[in-house]
């Protein structure tokens, strides 16, 4: 049962809960987390929106902590408020207690391993591939160079000139692969829009009409048979 002065309960300490937020100071708009997403996600998002607020090194640690409570909503806020009071000291406790708590929604990590599932579709392009690729890679700690570079290769469509050419003539860095892919994807765009210049051109040309003579031609009056 709530007290009258319930209101001033707080899950920080005396040194975290006293301190007030520096003037002008607001905590930044991020998605709110309801606790069905990736908690490790929502707290880079907080941190790197707060690393660049313009609290006070003094009052940072008391801005982190008391500034989350206002990104959380449904079942992670109130998970927020019903923390025991004063049981919380640094923004480092309040992490460890957060993650604890939504462990079951973070993702499970991607592997290295995953990337050969990336396969280019009939018809994909190789700016798409390429595309969902990085994005993939990038998502992968610790992804090492030669499992990026042979599943990219793997993924290739076996018959385009790229293929044909990474196997050829490997590659030991990744940043090597990039080039030759933006290169062969250069030539692509090269040629569909060769081919899109031809289509327009034929398709413009229109087929020559017989031209009506307008001068006016001379009255001739129509033969007409008398019936005697």
């Amino acid at each position: 049962m709530a007290t009258l002065d319930s209101y001033a309960d707080s899950p920080f300490t005396d040194a975290i809960a006293a301190v007030a937020f520096p003037k002008g100071f607001s905590v930044p708009t991020i998605t709110l987390f309801d606790g069905t997403t990736d908690p490790c996600d929502h707290i880079s998002q907080y941190k790197q929106k707060m690393m660049v607020s313009a609290s006070a090194r003094v009052s940072k640690e008391a801005c982190m902590c008391k500034g989350f409570g206002s990104t959380l909503s449904e079942a992670a806020l109130q998970w927020f408020v019903s923390l025991p009071n004063k049981s919380i000291s640094s923004f480092a406790d309040l992490v460890n207690a957060f993650n604890q708590q939504f462990a079951s929604s973070r993702r499970t990590p991607k592997q290295p391993s995953d990337l050969y599932r990336i396969v280019q579709e009939i018809g994909e392009s190789i700016k798409d591939y390429v595309t969902r690729f990085n994005t993939e890679k990038v998502a992968i700690r610790d992804c090492d160079t030669s499992t990026a570079i042979n599943a990219f290769s793997q993924g290739l469509d076996k018959e385009s000139d790229l293929y044909k050419e990474l196997t050829m003539h490997p590659c030991e860095r990744f940043e090597e692969v990039q080039q030759r892919a933006t290169t062969a994807l250069r030539l692509e765009e090269d040629i569909l829009s060769r081919k899109g210049a031809v289509t327009f051109n034929r398709t413009s040309r229109k087929a020559p009409t017989e031209k009506k003579d307008k001068r006016a031609k001379p009255y001739s009056r129509p033969n007409i048979i008398k019936v005697a």
